[in-house]
């Protein structure tokens, strides 16, 4: 099928809903070390590659529940040592690292608001 160039092709953004902004913002920033882009009392907007991660304080208060309906899942060059850079950080596992096909391993956390996110890449 022929790509329409009126219909949506590309991912530019991805926003979770928090309930404290301060809280999620240094749990990014300081945990996963994704670079800030800027910030304002109700929105954070992280550099995630080529797609910008958005936390949204007024999503957070409309959307109910917010967490464990999408994950996100962040490529990573070994999921072993990110897996415990990770964890030495604080974060909590909720699936250890595992062989997801051959040759591709995942493991995966959650964020201060229950967010699921995965480290997916060679072991």
């Amino acid at each position: 099928m022929a790509h329409n160039e009126n219909l949506p092709s590309t991912v530019s953004l991805v926003m979770f809903g928090v309930d404290n902004l301060a809280r999620s913002v240094a749990f990014y920033r300081d945990v996963v070390s994704l670079p800030l882009r800027s910030s304002s009392e109700e929105f954070t907007f992280f550099a995630a590659g080529p797609v910008t991660l958005a936390l949204s304080v007024p999503l957070g208060r409309a959307v109910q529940p917010r967490a464990g309906a999408m994950e996100l899942v962040f490529s990573v060059h070994g999921v072993l040592a990110s897996f415990a850079a990770l964890k030495d950080r604080g974060c909590r596992f909720v699936q250890e690292p595992r062989e997801v096909s051959p040759g591709s391993w995942a493991a995966t956390f959650t964020d201060p608001d229950g967010h699921r996110l995965t480290i997916f890449g060679p072991k």
